[in-house]
């Protein structure tokens, strides 16, 4: 029998080649790893982008090992696993080799950068000069620098700006559903976030995402936040009627059987989870503070969370019934990969 905390996922056949595990890893940095693969398989950068859906953006960062441009750590850690899998590699190591490096980044930050002094140029005499090869090299580096800054100055101010958030649907709707679709566009190069919780967003930003809802009056927030900070929130009211929280729930078995039965509950914070019924994607979104969602399968569930301590679950299967295991770890912290199996036993 197996424990719920131990349980992780293997990985899933490698689409390019076979696994490659620890033992071919070679003590290399995660960027040189990932670089040099994707040039042994011939994978464009655009073509690696429509396969996994990660924007180009991101992945350059991650080949160049650039933390300090790449989102938070549930969206890197989400893009590393899933441009690993996409080389081949055992993501299992991968993850260990990234976190690493992103602690060693992360401790860094305390640390005094050294500061870079820029030499002055010398004015040029009053009283008279020559024009020389160098006198017009000069010229043209202070016109080039000049160019410079206020490129970068426009840039600041474009990206210092809020971003903008245009939603589908804005309108306060009803429905008798116990999900809602917010779909929309925001600025390229903004974060998304339904309740505050991150949500995965086009390349173009695009955006569309399921939200699980509870009876009564819904607020479902969407922010879109720049790398400046910047953000701007809209606010979405749907009055949900009947929704899987009612008596429309499948009843919950108070007995075990021959399979793996999970209530998953968000609160007291909103989450955004990925779900697998023997290996099948089965819900891909946002649960709402409250809501509720029952899975069945037959071997197993698995489950991915962005925020482990809002997600509490019941699991009964062939060795335990209606059994409560609580949250999946601490508040704000991204789980992946974990697995409930039909002979999974909680003590």
């Amino acid at each position: 029998m197996k424990s719920a905390e131990a349980l992780v996922s293997p990985n899933e056949k490698p689409k390019s080649s076979a696994k490659i595990t620890s033992a071919r890893l070679g003590g290399l940095k995660l960027s040189e790893l990932l670089g040099k693969r994707r040039h042994q398989l011939e994978l464009e950068l655009d073509s690696v982008e429509r396969s996994t859906h990660i924007r180009r953006k991101y992945l350059e960062l991650i080949e160049a090992g650039d933390y300090a441009n790449l989102p938070n750590d549930v969206y890197s850690r989400g893009y590393v696993k899933n441009y690993a899998e996409e080389l081949g590699f055992d993501t299992i190591e991968i993850l260990k080799i990234y976190s690493r490096e992103r602690h060693e980044y992360d401790m860094s930050l305390g640390s005094a950068g050294k500061t870079k002094k820029i030499a002055g140029l010398k004015p040029i005499g009053s009283q008279s000069y020559s024009i020389t090869p160098r006198t017009i090299l000069v010229a043209l580096t202070s016109i080039f620098v000049l160019v410079m800054v206020i490129y970068v100055g426009w840039q600041f101010s474009q990206l210092s700006t809020p971003p903008s958030i245009r939603l589908s649907n804005a309108e306060k709707s009803s429905t008798t559903s116990s999900y809602a679709i917010v779909s929309g566009e925001v600025d390229t190069g903004s974060d998304v976030f339904i309740n505050d919780s991150p949500i995965l967003s086009a390349p173009d930003g695009s955006f569309s995402d399921r939200v699980m809802l509870v009876n009564g009056s819904n607020q479902i927030k969407v922010s879109a936040r720049n790398k400046f900070g910047k953000e701007t929130t809209k606010t979405i009211v749907v009055d949900a009627k009947t929704t899987s929280n009612d008596s429309s729930l499948p009843v919950v078995r108070s007995t075990v059987f021959d399979g793996v039965e999970l209530v998953v509950t968000a609160g007291p914070q909103a989450i955004y989870i990925i779900t697998k019924i023997d290996g099948k994607e089965a819900f891909k979104g946002t649960m709402l503070p409250g809501s509720k969602q029952l899975f069945q399968a037959k071997q197993s569930i698995r489950i991915t969370t962005g925020n482990a301590g809002s997600t509490s679950v019941v699991l009964t299967n062939s060795v335990v019934a209606n059994k409560s295991i609580g949250s999946l770890g601490p508040e704000g912290e991204s789980k992946q990969d974990i697995i409930f199996n039909k002979d999974t036993s909680v003590q």
